[in-house]
């Protein structure tokens, strides 16, 4: 696979082992966090039923977002910036217009918690998937409140979701993966044999990254479904834990929960890196063109850690693109 061979050229990146910032605005448990699309800006959901965009570089909160009636599970921002998605314990998944906070749509087709939201390439529509076994696609162009397609080959909780150009990949605590074709019109699964609590493409969409409850990651051909590499060590046996790779594909990382980030050389599956967390992270957050990490925890907290050597400054790249976002301090 391209990805691998051309990790032979990239050198393993560490951390600084504190974190440079801290994000204090949850009265509660953060159970999702993630950067924008050239990670300018992130957002935050917590069980405080809240959503939180942030500027994580100068540690400003920016908005925050409120009309769930439970905990929120999820929350993804457009392509665009202009528009974001949440998914709820309350069944639905909203559908809000960045800058002026409101609700556009809302989906109520799940019959339980929604787990997770996800938007295709263009944003067009919107994914949910939850604990009743089901995502449901949701064209955003259509007013329309009803799903224009349910997935519902999963025999237990979706708990995650990731597209590409032409296919999605559903994970499942039925321990299946399950990536569909959507110009084929076919799915290919693969067994695993464990819950499936975190999924994610590689770079090159390629291979799948895949998080699951036997304190294992496993990286597998999207296509064949050989197993590429296995990254062990974390403990994973009882939460829902996130897990992702570096913007090059030079490292994995995963939460754990004993209260620590590991990080692995992808190539080589050793551990190269252990950060200490002050409590236990559920959810984090690459950069995506940094060496940069946001991790989300259960007292409340959001951490930032960047790359050694790296310094406290804001990118102001791209920032006129993301005008709809420079919105004042609430």
């Amino acid at each position: 696979h391209y990805f691998i061979q051309s990790n032979l050229r990239r050198s393993l990146q560490m951390l600084k082992k504190k974190p440079i910032g801290c994000l204090k605005g949850h009265q509660g448990p953060v159970s999702e966090v993630k950067y924008n699309i050239n990670g300018e800006y992130c957002l935050s959901a917590g069980e405080d039923k809240t959503i939180i965009l942030w500027n994580p570089a100068d540690g400003i909160k920016l908005k925050v977002y409120q009309g769930h009636g439970q905990a929120i599970r999820d929350v993804v921002s457009s392509h665009d910036n202009y528009h974001l998605a949440s998914g709820s314990a309350d069944r639905c998944s909203f559908y809000w217009d960045v800058a002026i906070g409101s609700i556009l749509r809302r989906f109520r087709g799940h019959d339980s918690i929604v787990n997770v939201v996800k938007f295709n390439k263009d944003s067009s529509m919107l994914l949910s998937g939850g604990n009743d076994s089901t995502v449901r696609l949701h064209d955003l162009k259509s007013r329309s409140h009803e799903a224009v397609q349910i997935l519902d080959d999963a025999k237990d909780s979706v708990t995650s979701i990731d597209v590409s150009d032409d296919e999605i990949i559903v994970g499942s605590v039925d321990g299946w993966l399950r990536l569909y074709d959507i110009r084929m019109g076919k799915v290919h699964e693969d067994f695993l044999g464990e819950p499936l609590t975190h999924i994610c493409f590689s770079s090159d969409n390629q291979s799948v990254l895949i998080s699951t409850m036997d304190s294992t990651l496993r990286l597998i051909d999207k296509t064949s479904g050989q197993l590429l590499n296995d990254y062990s060590g974390h403990s994973h046996t009882k939460f829902q834990l996130q897990s992702d790779s570096w913007f090059d594909d030079s490292c994995v990382l995963s939460a754990c929960e004993t209260s620590k980030i590991f990080i692995w050389d992808l190539i080589g599956g050793d551990v190269k890196q252990i950060l200490d967390l002050d409590s236990l992270v559920q959810t984090i957050a690459v950069h995506p063109n940094k060496y940069q990490l946001l991790t989300g925890d259960i007292s409340g907290k959001i951490n930032l850690w960047t790359a050694k050597g790296a310094q406290k400054v804001t990118d102001t790249e791209g920032a006129k693109s993301m005008s709809c976002w420079a919105l004042p301090p609430r």
